[in-house]
């Protein structure tokens, strides 16, 4: 009975070797990881307001086992980091404007802070979560020997973490000239700025103080000048807008530009309270020459790696006189090529609109998100003199990621444990022109292998679809399931350049073995315990 008892064991342990290879180990391992968290000095914000959130991403890193320190060091460090707050999450209605903001490397112990500019709707008052997104990659061990010879194994983490900020409760404003109102140097006019409610409650009996401390803009008549004027405004709700009608003038020789109007309002709360805004700004216009505005601007392509984006608007002389001989001017920007940057419109009248468009190359390493672009006017006199706009109009415009040519529509195949099958992946192209001598390759691990891993595609017209065949075996250990795999494809655009797109994700199915016999795998084992078993006869028997 022991014997029989000994000889089992020594068969169990023997499979067990053999199904579980042994696995050398290096001499030293140093095993770590980066610790990241994020959070924000600001705290309180106000609805209905345009506020900055300052967003700090820490690393205290961690090392699990130690060693040399610049191993140490590699395993704790976060590289690539991307970080995103997530609009999307944000049970509130926020508007997040900065795009995706990287930072590099961030070693153990180092922090950032970056800046993500947000559009605070009519919030309830209250606390709100920020979720804030971080991608990394890092060196989870470095193994190393006597000979420095060195094993790494890298992965890449997404983490979201929170940051709490509160939303006060009581009326805000803002002071505004929607239509950039002018004044002639010398003469007076009406200039209508617009009073603007942007908190959650209503201010009641609101007395708006204004001044000017710019020399020579003045309210009042010429023969009446003074710094200062104020405004009754019985009732204002939030998110209601009042006009506030003034009188103002400038002096003959003042300079043409902006000068600047400062404004308080002094309002009784829901409670009965009296209160005081802080301190509201904006700008009243002196101009001697015309002043031009881009409006109605739309946008086509504007995506990175695009090599036709086009822009279109409007431009509009504001006066005060015709403008003759007009071209509108796109400056260069780093983040983009313009290939069409000029639109001559002839003559523009006063309050004339006149259609202008304009076409840039985007390159494959811009960075997606917002950016200004700077435009400049030259145009005529009546003297036949050629001036140019002191003052760029500044458009703001999103550049879009990149977006593959190609999008998996399907894939189709009936390879089995065992065995091999074809494999179809349906693909679409959704570019602007047609591309040609299009190849496919096909990517798998295991247990999926390819012998025939490209397909020639040829010339795809935009919003065609074309089947990349392949040929896909799966070992005799795969079990029916869908296994991650990925193509990727190769092509020539109209102009000769050859591009690729990155790799589009696909799934292979591998079908149950409807042959009824047992796994590979299984009968290996059982014929490892027979051979096993005699031996340990002729153990016994010895």
């Amino acid at each position: 009975m022991r014997e029989r008892t000994l000889t089992l064991i020594l068969v169990l342990l023997l499979v067990s070797a053999s199904v579980s290879a042994p696995v050398a180990a290096a001499e030293n391992t140093v095993i770590g990881e980066p610790d990241i968290s994020v959070s924000s000095p600001d705290k309180n914000f106000r609805a209905s307001d345009s506020a900055s959130l300052t967003v700090t991403v820490a690393n205290d890193g961690q090392i699990r086992r130690g060693g040399k320190v610049a191993y140490e060091n590699e395993v704790q460090t976060a590289q690539s980091v991307r970080v995103d707050v997530l609009e999307s999450e944000i049970d509130g209605p926020f508007e997040v404007n900065t795009g995706t903001q990287t930072i590099g490397s961030l070693p153990d112990g180092g922090s950032a802070d970056l800046g993500f500019e947000l559009d605070i709707g009519r919030a309830t008052p209250g606390t709100y979560r920020i979720p804030v997104e971080v991608t990394y990659s890092h060196t989870r061990f470095v193994a190393y020997g006597t000979f420095e010879d060195t094993d790494r194994q890298n992965r890449e983490r997404t983490i979201t973490e929170y940051i709490t900020i509160r939303v006060e409760d009581r009326p805000q404003f803002e002071l505004s000239t929607p239509d950039q109102p002018l004044l002639s140097s010398g003469g007076t006019g009406q200039v209508e700025l617009m009073l603007k409610n942007t908190g959650t409650e209503t201010a009641n009996d609101a007395t708006v103080d204004l001044q000017t401390r710019a020399p020579g803009v003045f309210f009042g008549k010429q023969t009446s000048r003074s710094t200062s004027t104020s405004v009754f405004v019985s009732e204002l709700e939030p998110g209601a807008t009042e006009p506030i009608t003034v009188q103002m003038g400038a002096i003959a020789d003042v300079a043409a530009d902006t000068y600047t109007v400062t404004g308080s309002v002094e309002y009784e709360d829901e409670r009965g309270i009296t209160e005081r805004s802080d301190q509201l700004q904006t700008g009243v216009s002196v101009q001697n020459e015309r002043v031009f505005r881009l409006e109605n601007v739309t946008v086509e392509n504007f995506r990175v790696d695009e090599p036709e984006a086009r822009l279109t608007g409007q431009l509009v002389n504001r006066g005060p006189a015709e403008a003759r001989s007009v071209v509108l001017s796109l400056a260069e920007s780093r983040s983009l090529t313009v290939t069409d940057g000029e639109s001559a419109v002839g003559d523009v009248g006063v309050d004339e609109r006149v259609p202008v468009s304009f076409t840039m190359s985007i390159p494959e390493e811009a960075e997606p998100g917002s950016i200004s672009l700077p435009f400049s006017v030259t145009y005529e006199n009546a003297a036949g003199d050629v001036l140019e706009s002191s003052t760029l109009i500044r458009q703001s415009v999103t550049i879009e990621p990149e977006r593959d040519r190609f999008e998996v529509v399907s894939t189709e195949t009936g390879v089995t444990p065992g065995g091999s099958s074809t494999l179809d992946v349906q693909l679409r192209y959704v570019g602007d022109e047609p591309v040609s001598n299009a190849n496919a390759k096909l990517f798998t691990s295991d247990p999926l292998s390819s012998a025939d891993d490209g397909a020639y595609l040829g010339t795809v017209e935009p919003g065609g679809t074309t089947t990349a065949t392949f040929r896909v075996s799966a070992s005799g250990d795969a079990i029916a399931k869908e296994y991650a795999s990925s193509v990727e494809i190769r092509y020539e655009e109209p102009d000769g350049d050859t591009r690729f797109t990155g790799s589009l994700s696909i799934g292979v199915p591998v079908s149950g073995d409807d042959s009824g016999g047992l796994p590979l795998s299984i009968v290996g084992i059982v014929a490892a315990i027979a051979l096993l078993g005699g031996g340990a006869l002729v153990y016994q028997r010895s």
